[in-house]
């Protein structure tokens, strides 16, 4: 699979979030856009003349490299506590709504269908 101009920007989109956050402060409403975009990323490719291989691929890497930004970010550290990271129920939803994406998105690989 290889990734499109679409897919760079949309992972660069959840950086730029993720540094926002975490060197600035008082932006609360970063983990509701940072779950919008997650949810975003995870459809976006469905609608496009795609395979469910290739769907899954990409939910799959994109969800490895979001959990690995939030866990470098949160390792760097910060003066303050920033709204996106591993104690913030939402983002726990968006990774956990990630993961049930990518497992959906096999268990339709193995039976053969195809819901979009």
């Amino acid at each position: 699979m290889s990734l499109e101009r679409t897919d760079y920007i949309l992972l660069g989109i959840v950086a730029a979030l993720l540094a926002v956050d975490h060197f600035i402060s008082g932006l609360p409403f970063l983990s509701w856009v940072f779950v919008g975009v997650v949810i975003y990323s995870l459809n976006y490719k469905k609608y496009k003349d795609t395979t469910l291989v290739e769907v899954r691929s990409w939910q799959a890497i994109s969800t490895g490299l979001f959990i690995v930004m939030i866990l470098i970010f949160s390792a760097l550290g910060t003066v303050d506590d920033p709204s996106i990271s591993l104690v913030n129920g939402l983002v726990w939803f968006a990774i956990l709504l990630s993961i049930f994406e990518v497992i959906y998105q096999t268990i339709q690989i193995k039976k053969g269908t195809d819901d979009r």
